[in-house]
């Protein structure tokens, strides 16, 4: 190909990415040298009168960086990608490689016990409580994943671009038998695409719209309610079985025992990926989504109480409503959380009674109350 080059860098022809003619741009941009000037005593807004607005220069991506810092403040950690048999594809910031790990776990219970696709997870940490989300993208059983600060539009963009990018490189290929060879050439060529992306969106800005789509619901539905110590579960509380895609586990004598058995596995479950976010993170995960259609999703939410207790539920519909749900069950859940977890489990087991008889009153929200 000639000069003039495309300025987005695809083919005129097939409009696919071109990492050569990239390089070669890229080159030129960085080897550009600005012009040295001789100070003049009259300068252009002097002559004018008025001031000059001056160009401003284009953000420099660099994914060597440890946060990629974007515009208005928004900023990408990692770019990853893994498939649902838990082979790592490419990340782009090996100090956030664990999050593949993580991503391959809530998938697990994101299509089993939540019966949906995963989403994205918003994660919590430090005393300023600064939010960072995780977003997720899984198409041919390939999940993309974006992690940083984004409204939930441009991350799916991101998402978007990195799917079509990986499926010209992988075409043809099965992902789970690539050798060590073909691995480090799509990493190396993903690599610069990435960076393309970065940039676009960059370019973007002004075209994108932070407005969110609003829920399609406006109620929420509780589906589980748990509480916990340290990991250790002190009370769990199955509200809608049929809502969820539960195993079984065994055969046993009474139902009561089959759902007592059915709380303690889905709450052993829960939480395993709050330990192993946290462990990994340093951060909590205020909730996990999971998406089951149009702007219709399931939330696996948790909440850090006093002395080291969560309370954790799953849940359906409008998540803006989850917060009042939690303030109606504080005055109850206080009542056993004053002191840390000693491991007499009378108080939990009789708050536990009576969560299970106000429940059976109500599941889905507003109105706030239990009469």
């Amino acid at each position: 190909m000639s000069k003039p080059y495309p300025k987005d860098n695809l083919c005129p022809r097939c409009k696919k990415f071109i990492a050569t003619l990239f390089d070669l741009t890229t080159e030129k941009e960085e080897k550009r040298q600005p012009k040295e000037f001789k100070t003049r005593g009259i300068t252009l807004s002097s002559k004018l009168g008025t001031k000059v607005r001056v160009k401003e220069q284009p953000l420099t991506i660099s994914l060597e960086s440890d946060k990629i810092k974007l515009k208005k403040g928004e900023y990408v950690k990692l770019l990853g990608i893994t498939s649902t048999e838990r082979t790592q594809l490419y990340c782009s910031n090996k100090n956030y490689a664990y999050l593949l790990e993580l991503t391959n776990n809530l998938d697990f219970i994101a299509t089993g016990i939540l019966e949906g696709d995963l989403d994205k997870m918003l994660l919590i940490s430090g005393e300023k409580e600064k939010e960072e989300k995780c977003q997720f993208y899984e198409k041919n059983d390939i999940i993309f994943i974006v992690y940083g600060k984004f409204p939930d539009k441009k991350g799916k963009w991101i998402l978007e671009q990195m799917s079509n990018h990986f499926s010209e490189l992988v075409q043809g290929k099965d992902v789970e038998k690539l050798d060590k060879f073909d691995k480090y050439n799509i990493e190396r060529d993903f690599k610069k695409r990435t960076k393309f992306i970065l940039q676009q969106y960059v370019r973007l800005q002004e075209i994108f719209t932070d407005q969110e789509i609003p829920y399609v619901e406006d109620t929420i539905r509780i589906d589980y309610v748990g509480l916990s110590s340290m990991s250790i579960g002190v009370i769990s509380i199955l509200l809608g079985e049929e809502n969820l895609n539960l195993d079984p586990i065994g055969e046993f004598e009474t139902p009561e025992e089959d759902k007592e058995m059915k709380e303690s596995m889905l709450t052993a479950r829960i939480e395993a990926i709050a330990a192993n976010t946290q462990g990994n993170t340093g951060a909590t995960p205020r909730w996990i989504a999971v998406k089951l259609g149009f702007q219709k999703y399931r939330f696996l939410t948790f909440k850090k109480l006093e002395n080291d207790y969560f309370i954790s539920m799953i849940s359906e519909g409008n998540l803006s409503k989850i917060e009042q749900v939690e303030k109606l069950l504080e005055p109850k859940i206080t009542q056993v959380t004053g002191t840390v977890f000693s491991g007499n489990l009378k108080p939990f087991n009789e708050l536990k009674i009576d969560l299970e008889k106000n429940f059976s009153n109500r599941k889905k929200f507003p109105p706030f109350s239990f009469n």
